[in-house]
Order: structure tokens, then sequence, then C-alpha cells
């Protein structure tokens, strides 16, 4: 009988002891998996762009990104404002305005209460340039074109109480648009 307790207890007693170690490679608790310290004197590639050159140096909406360089070519505006009320605590205000475009500088901002989103900088301008990619708006756009245009464009509603654009196009020409209801 003793044979028979000491035949079943070593192999319990060792799988018991298994079950128990601190030893680091016996994964007891997958949650709880030991994880070497980080090395703060390594430097990865991502702390490299995130960092140093993220491109997005923007001030309060103000913006010195030589990756827009190329997009600000392609756009044809030096300033876009447009500003839609909708009630007297609902607006889109969407600004845009070149500074030097040799060094991809601008400012841009989105303040829209309707959707309570803000964007300044980097995200502002990507957002208007993509918006913008089917709006065909110049110098001889009518005022109903321009304002279909614009509600088509960014998916807004109709219903607003003014409407304000003012645009400059790159070869200097200032349009403004505005509409009361």
């Amino acid at each position: 009988m003793k044979k028979w307790i000491y035949f079943f207890s070593i192999p319990l007693l060792a799988l018991g002891m298994t079950a128990c170690s601190n030893d680091p490679s016996v994964d007891n608790h997958p949650k709880e998996q030991v994880v070497p310290p980080p090395n703060e004197n390594a430097t990865t590639n991502d702390d490299l762009i995130n960092k140093e050159d993220s491109g997005n140096k923007s001030d309060d909406g103000n913006v010195a990104d030589m990756n827009a360089k190329k997009l600000m070519d392609n756009f044809p505006y030096r300033k876009f404002d447009l500003e839609i009320v909708y009630a007297p605590d609902m607006e889109y205000d969407f600004e845009y305005e070149e500074k030097n475009a040799e060094q991809g500088q601008y400012r841009a901002e989105l303040n829209d209460s309707v959707h309570d989103k803000k964007l300044k900088g980097v995200e502002a301008f990507q957002t208007l340039y993509t918006l913008m990619q089917d709006v065909r708006i110049d110098e001889n756009t009518t005022k109903e074109d321009a304002i279909q245009q614009i509600f088509d464009a960014f998916q807004l509603d109709t219903n607003y109480t003014k409407f304000e654009l003012d645009y400059t196009m790159k070869n200097g020409k200032e349009i403004e648009f505005e509409d009361v209801k």
C-alpha cells in the first residue's frame, strides 16, 4: 500500500513544483509575461520620425511642412475661408492660407461645431485637400454653383442661415460669395 502512495505522490509532487515555478520560461500566467525592460539608450526609426521630422511643425494652425509643398503646388488656392452658420452656436468654419509655398508654410484650421470636430495644421490641410479634390471653383464660378459644389463635397446640410466663402486663386484673383437665408 505504501508503494502505491509513493508511486503516485512523486509524480504529483513534481507536477506541483513545476506549476509553482518562478522560472520566467514557464508560462504559468499568460497575462503576466516577463518582458525585459526597454533599453533607454536605444533609438528606433519610429522615434526618429515622430520626434524629429513628423512634418507637423504646427503652432496654432501655422505649419512649416515640406511634405505638403507638393500638395500646395496642386491646390489652386492661396487662401480659402469657408464659414457656414446653422444656428447661433452651430457653425462650420474652415480656414486655409498659404504663407510660403516654397517652404511649405501655411495656416489651416477647422472648427466644426456641427460634428464636434476641431483640426489645426497638417490634419486640417489634409482634410481640406481631400474634400476639395472634386471641387472646381475658380474665378468664373457662379455663386449658386460654388455653394452647391461646397455642400456636395463637404457633405453638409443645406439648411444654413449664413454662407460665406472667400478664396484667393494662385493668380491673385480674390472671390467672395455670401448668402443669407
